[in-house]
């Protein structure tokens, strides 16, 4: 079978073809607190490319955007809108399979005054306010609003079969081209899964046939497609969506890519009131960890029964044991969970760290999960009522800890700080080996709970908040805050069953492993670990002391305005007018003027700044900070003072610009400029200015999570590299760690430096090779990127008469990856010429240096056995 849609994609992205950079009229509209991730990036540039360049596209546009639960779609969904509106589509219709997701998406779409709310407080396209409306039907829509109509597909199914006044009818779609966004998709595609009789053939009175007979009603008509669970190994759908599927990111990836939490599976012989106790006493300990980080986090627990009848039991016990809790109570709770790693870890910090008696906590818990922040969500109708509370669950004012269910929360449920689900029974549904329906529909549910809670740490306040952060340091207090406990009765089936859906679903990797990364003894008593230092950089806002005007964004002084006809009828196509054509067909001529910008007089220009809030004076000072007022960015040659347009028109228009005319003009130049002053900004720098640390503080034994696969998940005596076997790296004392994990180009540069010891020992009087796993980061000078160098080696010099240690970051590097990462070569190349330091500390002298990439073969070995030859012949730097 030929490339799917998405694969095409693929390849245009990786050869470099595909545009990311995202137009203003979307970001610029989106809510503040949106930052768009790389992978929705990728997603809307696909789609904006889809829309202007791919080649034959099809009458009736239809798309899949196939994304993990918690990826994002609603983001995407505002994106896209804000796009077609540009675009000029005015009408859009949302339809979902529940009630439920409606109110909530609602919220998302129309409410300012919601947190989840997904618009910037005033939209602005194309300079002009544009509202956002829920209408019923398009008959009588404004044409400066987005409006959108909100159903679901059974009532829009029964809508179109039945028409009634004053709703949505077929006739709406054939008369105004409508945007029409399905959200749960797969709900859509059970005619194309299941044969249809006879009789729903000629009436096609399905749900898909419904949504099919709306989308060709209009040429322009849109389908835009969001799931997470596209069954895309069926092989009608697959077919189906073979030329439909623009964006395929599975949770598999996702979770891959640190965007979701980790599931940790918590089974024990324990009845359901003592697996809810547990689950109590980690959510609190979970609270006073993030608290004492400076977290603002209230964890919530969901309680899963099988029937409303259990679980309107299990609420009771619930309730019943919280009012009677007491210090006895978790000292029994403690006996009785010797085994349990977790649960010993939550007493010790509560007891031992915060100093707590078991009677003080257990009124705490009393407090905090206290009957009114209890909820029971299986009655519908009152699910359908606390739908918003039940998607604000982060918000402070929110104070629900327990929420009690049986299925009614499987969809459309946001949630980012739940972070236990304990299963209230002890029921299986697999046959054959095969992962049974409940089961599976459990690894969803958990799927939606393993939504990451973003966070940001004071150490790695660059490190994206909505991202994990301790893969490679699992012991880190904060860790728990990046876990998702399900509790389960331990029942081998039952686990072996769950942990198949997990797989199935993404969630869980099988082929992961915990590894300790241990430092050795003798590295323990050296010198350079008790009393040596580590050099690094540190990233700060870019404050653009050197910028004086547009030049240094490198933006030009001449600018051309698109054709300017007026008295002209054009032919309208489908995305605007074809102006060209009726010129060429009516034999007009036109002529070609340059004017500056400021001989349109100060009215225009100054009414041009203010209806763009990008050149509010304020904001403008962020990127220009030399401006001493709006004036000076006016008529400064420097800024706009010099700025010319060529514009080429009508003779007689030419002659006689309107000043609506001129304001057009100005307009589309200050776009122009704010497009590229945007592009070319740099928001921070990494300083030239190293400053030390204790090594000791940073380099520590760790506990990482590695990939089981692969050379990089195999330690030094497991590995496959051909002459590694015969190093004893343990008898190495060079070698800090006790084992080596890491690629194969990171295995060859630890034996290239074997290889090159006795030279090393001529010259020094010792050295140093530690691997650096989270313990440090530098940033690049010139934008602020952080870089983790794989190694660093410590070199101490004998000769005192030249600098005493010097320390070199070592990047072994893949071919593959070599060029995407080039500009952490340039930047270690930077180091030397660049760093300032104040390099005597307790009498040594320290210098910092960098070395080009390591590789095995090619340029890289080279370049890199040039660069260290240096170290090895005694002329490295003084």
């Amino acid at each position: 079978m030929s490339q799917t849609l998405s694969q095409k994609y693929d390849a245009l992205k990786e050869f470099g073809h595909l545009d990311k950079n995202i137009p203003m009229n979307i970001k610029d509209n989106l809510a503040q607190k949106i930052n768009l991730r790389p992978y929705q990036e990728d997603a809307i540039a696909r789609f904006l490319h889809f829309m202007k360049k791919f080649p034959k596209k099809p009458p009736y546009p239809h798309l899949l955007f196939h994304m993990a639960t918690g990826s994002g779609k609603t983001v995407m969904m505002a994106a896209l809108i804000l796009d077609l509106y540009w675009r000029g589509y005015r009408n859009f219709m949302f339809f979902v399979n529940s009630t439920q997701i409606i109110e909530k998406t609602k919220e998302n779409f129309l409410n300012p005054a919601s947190a989840k709310f997904l618009f910037a407080p005033q939209i602005t396209i194309n300079n002009k306010p544009v509202m956002i409306r829920s209408v019923e039907t398009f008959n009588s829509v404004s044409n400066d609003a987005i409006n959108i109509h909100f159903t679901t597909i059974q009532r829009l199914h029964t809508r179109i079969q039945n028409p009634q006044e004053n709703s949505i009818t077929i006739e709406d779609f054939r008369d105004y081209r409508t945007v029409m966004i399905s959200d749960e998709a797969h709900h859509l595609n059970a005619e194309t899964k299941n044969k249809l009789n006879e009789t729903e053939k000629v009436a096609n009175t399905s749900w898909e046939g419904t949504v099919t007979e709306i989308f060709q009603q209009n040429s322009e008509n849109i389908l835009l497609e969001f799931t997470a669970t596209a069954d895309l190994e069926h092989v009608a759908i697959r077919k189906k969506y073979h030329d439909k599927l623009l964006f395929d990111y599975p949770l598999r990836q996702f979770r891959e890519d640190e965007y979701s939490k980790e599931i940790v599976l918590r089974q024990a012989h324990l009845p359901p009131e003592v697996r809810m106790k547990q689950a109590v006493v980690l959510s609190q300990y979970r609270r006073k960890v993030a608290e004492a980080h400076g977290i603002r986090c209230k964890p919530v627990i969901l309680m899963k029964s099988r029937t409303i009848p259990e679980s309107n039991a299990n609420e009771e016990k619930f309730r019943t044991m919280i009012a009677g809790l007491d210090g006895v109570d978790l000292e029994t709770l403690i006996a009785a969970s010797q085994n349990d790693e977790a649960i010993l870890q939550a007493f010790s910090y509560v007891i031992d760290e915060r100093r707590m008696g078991v009677d003080e906590f257990a009124l705490e818990i009393q407090g905090d999960f206290s009957s009114e922040k209890i909820v029971n969500v299986n009655n519908l109708k009152d699910l359908e009522k606390r739908q918003i509370e039940l998607n604000t669950l982060e918000e402070a004012s929110n104070e629900l800890r327990v929420i009690f269910a049986v299925d009614k929360l499987n969809e459309g449920w946001d949630v980012l700080n739940l972070f236990d689900i304990v299963r209230l029974y002890n029921t299986r549904d697999g046959k054959d080996n095969k992962v049974g329906k409940t089961t599976m529909a459990e690894a969803q549910l958990i799927g939606r709970g393993a939504r990451y809670f973003p966070f940001t740490t004071q150490d790695q306040l660059d490190v994206a908040p909505e991202k994990r952060k301790f893969d490679r340091n699992v012991e880190h207090p904060l860790r728990i805050l990046e876990e998702l406990y399900y509790h389960c009765f331990h029942n081998p089936r039952y686990i072996n069953e769950i942990s198949n859906a997990l797989k199935e679903t993404g969630m869980w990797d099988e082929n992961e492993s915990k590894r300790e990364l241990k430092l050795k003894k003798s590295f323990r008593q050296s010198h350079l670990y008790n009393k040596g230092y580590v050099w690094v950089n540190e990233r700060v806002k870019n404050k653009r002391e050197n910028v004086s005007g547009l030049a240094d964004y490198k933006i030009e002084k001449f600018f051309s305005y698109p054709l300017l006809l007026t008295g002209v009828v054009a032919e309208n196509s489908v995305f605007g007018q074809n102006l060209q054509r009726t010129l060429q067909r009516t034999k007009i001529n036109t002529d070609t003027r340059r004017f500056k910008v400021t001989d349109f007089g100060k009215n225009i220009l100054r009414f041009a700044l203010d209806s763009n809030k990008f050149f509010h004076f304020a904001n403008l000072r962020t990127y220009f900070p030399k401006l001493t007022g709006i004036s000076m960015f006016m008529e400064s040659e420097a800024y706009l003072g010099a700025v010319t347009v060529k514009v080429e028109g009508l003779v007689q228009d030419l002659d006689n610009l309107t000043s609506h005319q001129k304001l057009a003009i100005t307009q589309d130049i200050l776009q122009k400029i704010e497009n590229s002053v945007r592009k070319e900004a740099v928001e921070y720098v990494g300083t030239e200015k190293f400053s030390y640390y204790k090594i000791s503080n940073l380099f520590t034994d760790r506990i990482i999570k590695l990939k089981v696969e692969g050379e990089a998940g195999r330690g030094w005596k497991e590995s496959q590299i051909d002459g590694l076997n015969w190093i004893d790296l343990e008898a190495e004392d060079w070698h800090a760690y006790e084992d080596c994990f890491g690629t194969d180009q990171e295995k060859l540069f630890v034996k290239y430096l074997y290889d090159h010891k006795a030279q090393l020992q001529e010259v020094y009087k010792d050295f140093y090779l530690l691997r650096n796993e989270k313990a440090l980061k530098i940033y690049a000078f010139e934008d602020g990127q952080p870089f983790e160098p794989d190694y660093v080696l410590f070199l101490r010099r004998k000769d005192e008469n030249k600098a005493t240690i010097l320390q070199l970051f070592i990047e072994p590097k893949m071919e593959k990856s070599m060029e995407n990462e080039r500009w952490k070569e340039f930047f270690l190349k930077e180091i030397r010429q660049k760093v300032e330091m104040d390099t005597i500390i307790q009498g040594k002298d320290y210098t910092v240096l960098g070395l080009p990439f390591f590789n095995e073969i090619g340029p890289a070995n080279t370049n890199f056995q040039e660069a260290f030859n240096v170290f090895l012949s005694d002329k490295s730097p003084k």
